[in-house]
C-alpha cells in the first residue's frame, strides 16, 4: 500500500514538474519598482529616483515558447502605490513581448511593446535582461533589469521618456 502510494505521488510530481526542454507555458510574477525615471513632455522636464519615491508595481507575464530558447510574452503591469508628495502609482500596462532564454544558461533577455492604459495612451520599447537565482524544476527565482523608452502618444516625444526599472519574482515554468 505504502509502497503504491509512493508511486503515485512520484507519478503526479513528474506530470506537474517537466523539465525545462518539455516546458512550453511559463507564468512570472515580480514586484518592480523605477530606479529612475525622466519625462519631458510639453517643453516641462522632471526626473525622480528611487530616493525621492518608491513606486512598486506588480509584473504578470505569460509566455508560449515556441522553441526551447524563444518565448512570446504577454505582459501585465499594474501600478501599487507611490511614496512622497506628489507622486502618483505608475500607470498600468499591457503589451506583447518576446524572450529568449536559453536552458541551462543562468542569463536571459526580452523585448516588449507595452501600451499605457491609464492617463494618456503612449507606447514604450521595454528591453531588459536578468540573472536566475534559483532554477529548479519548474520555479525559478529572478532578479530583472529593464529599461522603458517612449516611442509615441501623448504629449510625449520620441524617447522623451525613459525610466530604468529593478525587479524580483518567481517564474513558473508549466
Amino acid at each position: 500500500m505504502k509502497r503504491s502510494l509512493l508511486l503515485g505521488l512520484v507519478g503526479v510530481a513528474s506530470v506537474l514538474a517537466p523539465s525545462g526542454a518539455q516546458a512550453q507555458w511559463s507564468a512570472r510574477l515580480a514586484l518592480e519598482a523605477p530606479l529612475y525615471a525622466h519625462v519631458s513632455s510639453g517643453g516641462q522636464s522632471s526626473s525622480f529616483g528611487l530616493n525621492e519615491s518608491f513606486q512598486p508595481a506588480l509584473d504578470v507575464l505569460g509566455s508560449y515558447f515556441v522553441s526551447d530558447s524563444v518565448g512570446i510574452d504577454l505582459e501585465l503591469r499594474v501600478g501599487i502605490a507611490a511614496t512622497g508628495t506628489g507622486y502618483s502609482r505608475q500607470p498600468s500596462t499591457l503589451g506583447p513581448g518576446v524572450t529568449l532564454d536559453v536552458p541551462g544558461f543562468p542569463l536571459y533577455g526580452r523585448a516588449a511593446l507595452p501600451l499605457q492604459l491609464e492617463e494618456g495612451t503612449r507606447l514604450f520599447l521595454r528591453l531588459g535582461g536578468g540573472l536566475k537565482i534559483l532554477d529548479q524544476a519548474f520555479i525559478r527565482i529572478y532578479a530583472e533589469l529593464t529599461v522603458d523608452l517612449a516611442i509615441a502618444g501623448g504629449e510625449v516625444s520620441f524617447f522623451g521618456s525613459q525610466a530604468v526599472n529593478a525587479s524580483i519574482g518567481l517564474w513558473f515554468r508549466l
